[in-house]
């Protein structure tokens, strides 16, 4: 193979590594810009919410105004029914019977603030308060 050859193909090879590892960060970018939206994971777990790999019961959960939030919920509680719900938004996710997941997008409201979120089923223990800063 010629010089010249040589050249090409190795400028061909490295053009194609680099946009196959630019098309692989493409997902993360588009999830973390600006437009985009945060996901936070809760457990619902003996009775109280946690932030997925976080040990505080029931946290208050920061948001910025205006901020495009999924909240994805597992309930990790076997025969337990629990949901997610921000009733002064009429937001939830609705009620997950025994262990599996269920989401709920939404925007962060335009003013600051602080609302309550709970357990339709157990407000009484898992309920804790979203600060929008």
């Amino acid at each position: 193979m010629s010089r010249t050859k040589k050249r090409v193909a190795f400028t061909v090879t490295v053009t194609v590594l680099i946009g196959l590892a630019l098309a692989a960060t493409l997902p993360r970018v588009a999830s973390t810009d600006a437009g985009g939206v945060r996901e936070i994971h809760l457990v619902a777990r003996d009775m109280a919410f946690y932030v997925d790999g976080q040990g505080d019961p029931n946290p208050t959960l920061v948001l910025r105004r205006g901020e495009r939030v999924r909240i994805l919920l597992r309930n990790a509680d076997p025969g337990m029914s629990h949901d997610f719900a921000v009733r002064a938004w009429k937001k939830g996710t609705g009620v997950i019977n025994g262990v599996g997941e269920a989401a709920i997008d939404f925007r962060a409201p335009r003013a600051a603030g602080s609302e309550a979120y709970a357990c339709t089923p157990h407000g009484e223990m898992m309920r804790g308060t979203i600060r929008v800063e």
